[in-house]
Parts: C-alpha cells; structure tokens; sequence
C-alpha cells in the first residue's frame, strides 16, 4: 500500500514520446503520463485522458504502478495478484470508457480510433535498441539515443 494514495496533481507530468518502455500506447509511472507520439492531437488527448483515469483510480486504491507494469508485462502476473488484476481491469474498463465518450463527443467513430490506438507498432526502448544492435552498420547515434531513454525510464523508476 502506497503512504500517499493521491497523485501529486502539482508535480503531474504529461508527455508524448516516440518511444515507449513496452509496448503500448500509454504508460503512468513517477507522476508522469506519457502517451505514445501518434502524431494526431485527438488521440494524444484521448490516450492521456484514459491514462489519467486509470493512474488516478490505481493510486487511490493503493496499487503501486510498479505493480501495474508487473500485470502489463510478467506472464500470469495476474495469478500472484488477483486483487489487484481485478480492480486494474476495473479501472482500465472506466478510463476506457471515458476514452470512448471523449471520441465519440467529437463525432469519430470508436472502432475505428480504437483500431488505430491498438493495432499500431509501438517503438518500444528496449526492441529500439535491440534492433540497433542486430544492425550490420549499427547507428551509433540511434544506439547512444536508446540507451539514453532505457537509462531515463529506469531513472524515474526508482
């Protein structure tokens, strides 16, 4: 159980970035929101709204987002914590539908937004930098760059 269950509305962070810690439009950890660069200010918006939501209702519940990541990336994580993965479910289903008002509200249809947000390749740090390795001329900028972001997201998660 976190001590403060309340995010730190004066020390909340938004950003877009063009490459994310795994592989997913939207992330929340160290009183930051991050949404993936689409490029398109509705769905930057949307995924930020949906995230905000959903970071502010598992803090309030007492999960760490530390286990949040645990429940996006561990397989069957959710078996060790089935308290957790339900209220998480809970949670993402509400923020989730709040995403779907805020676009249906501007007159675009949902499947397709959502069909945009969940089946595009999400340039995550780690295959970022994986692929740079794999590279016969590997980009020593594109390499510098990616260990640079891994570095920054370990950093904040500490």
């Amino acid at each position: 159980m976190t001590k403060n269950r309340l995010l730190d509305l004066k020390k909340l962070k938004f950003e877009v970035r063009d490459v994310m810690r795994y592989d997913d439009a939207g992330d929340y950890f160290a009183n930051t929101i991050v949404a993936y660069d689409f490029k398109d200010d509705v769905i930057t918006n949307a995924i930020f709204l949906h995230e905000f939501i959903e970071y502010m209702l598992i803090k309030s519940s007492g999960i760490e987002p530390e286990l949040i990541d645990k429940l996006d990336t561990v397989p069957n994580a959710e078996k060790d914590y089935p308290r957790e993965w339900k209220l998480y479910e809970k949670y993402h289903d509400m923020a989730n539908s709040v995403e779907r008002q805020f676009i249906e509200n501007l007159g675009l249809n949902w499947e397709e937004y959502d069909k945009t947000v969940n089946t595009a390749k999400i340039k995550t740090a780690v295959r970022h930098l994986s692929d740079e390795m794999h590279k016969k001329q590997m980009d020593k900028k594109d390499i510098t760059k990616a260990k640079r972001i891994v570095r920054a997201i370990f950093r904040k998660r500490k």
